[in-house]
């Protein structure tokens, strides 16, 4: 096998319900972007071998465990293949970096092994992805804009404690809809760097410390996805679609996080805003922040007034303009054609 595997990233926009009282907690939406992302070279060696070579941020051990990970749950050893990461997707800056990386690895070591797998769901199983937020499983299968619906809720359900992805043995939740983001509009992104968004322990802390939310915060938190967010994307209402991202920040579990990284978070999406983004938010925990508009030129303007003010108060970081992603994972042979992910039964010992 000689190929490369290249994914999107994405941007978690917010969790839906964090209170559960109708028997059903998490869901989520967000859209895949082209940049960052991963790129892998895999191809035919002596022994599993890592190559990083442009200083990425995960280290070939780091690559080697979710390898090994993954063939113990196949039963086989680790491949004699040779990896190289030409680029990765920052970890803990808010892209859902383990997530693609683990998915694109889980892909590359069934189609090595040429083990049949259920599409999506099966490469997810694999890796323990996607047991909160199914958004960046689905961000690599198919990328565009994704809403799903959580996991059952209580004692004997899918779930019945509030954790995070990281930390949970659920599937993916179901997909509500999928549907392509128009293909002209940008997300200027910030990352402050030298700063990290919560994880491993601090972030299942802070999940079960923050539960439940009140019960009418989150159906304010219904009404806007349902009434707002939904709509703008299907009639491509930048408008609309903007303004329910900077409504999210204010409230539910999302406002808890944007909250942990004030003042700065809560000032970079106002001088988004005030520069002419449509609407802003910070993905997932941070420390990336993004706006939303669909003018390079208006892009540029606000990439510039973020920069600025971070410039001005010192702060090492970095910002781009990503264009949407539709497509989801791409794996180039030599022909190089995308290779569609095909509904094949998973064996019944992956179940």
């Amino acid at each position: 096998m000689h190929m490369r595997i290249t994914t999107p990233s994405r941007l978690h926009f917010g969790l839906i319900d964090f209170n559960g009282n109708l028997g059903r907690i998490d869901g989520g939406s967000g859209v895949a972007i082209s940049n960052p992302r991963n790129v892998l070279t895999i191809k035919p060696g002596n022994k599993f071998l890592v190559n990083c070579p442009n200083d990425t941020s995960t280290a070939p051990e780091g690559i080697e465990k979710i390898a090994r990970g993954i063939c113990d749950k196949l039963g086989k050893p680790l491949p004699d293949i040779e990896i190289t990461i030409e680029e990765e997707i920052p970890a803990h800056a808010g892209f859902g970096s383990k997530t693609q990386m683990s998915l694109a690895l889980a892909y590359a070591i069934c189609k090595e092994y040429d083990l049949p797998y259920n599409g999506i769901e099966g490469l997810a199983r694999l890796v323990g992805r996607g047991g909160t937020s199914g958004i960046g499983v689905r961000a690599f299968d198919k990328g565009g804009f994704i809403l799903d619906c959580g996991h059952s809720f209580g004692e004997g359900k899918e779930k019945s404690s509030c954790l995070p992805s990281s930390a949970s043995k659920a599937r993916p939740a179901p997909q509500v809809m999928r549907c392509d983001i128009p293909e002209d509009w940008r997300f200027v992104l910030v990352m402050p760097v030298g700063d990290e968004g919560s994880h491993g322990k601090s972030e299942v802390d802070i999940f079960q410390s923050s539960f439940p939310i009140n019960e009418a915060e989150i159906g304010r938190v219904c009404r806007i996805v349902l009434m707002q967010l939904v709509p703008g994307i299907l009639e491509k209402d930048i408008v609309t679609f903007g303004g329910a991202i900077s409504k999210i920040q204010e409230i539910g579990f999302k406002n808890i996080e944007v909250k942990m990284k004030s003042p700065l978070v809560p000032n970079m999406l106002s001088i988004m805003n005030h520069a002419g983004s449509y609407g802003s938010g910070m993905s997932s925990f941070g420390p990336t922040v993004y706006g939303l508009t669909n003018s390079n030129k208006k892009a540029l303007e606000i990439q510039n007034a973020v920069s600025d003010y971070l410039s001005d108060l010192d702060i090492k970081h970095q910002c781009w303009i990503a264009e949407p992603n539709n497509q989801g994972m791409w794996a180039k042979k030599l022909t190089a054609e995308r290779h569609i992910i095909s509904p094949i039964p998973v064996p019944e010992e992956l179940i």
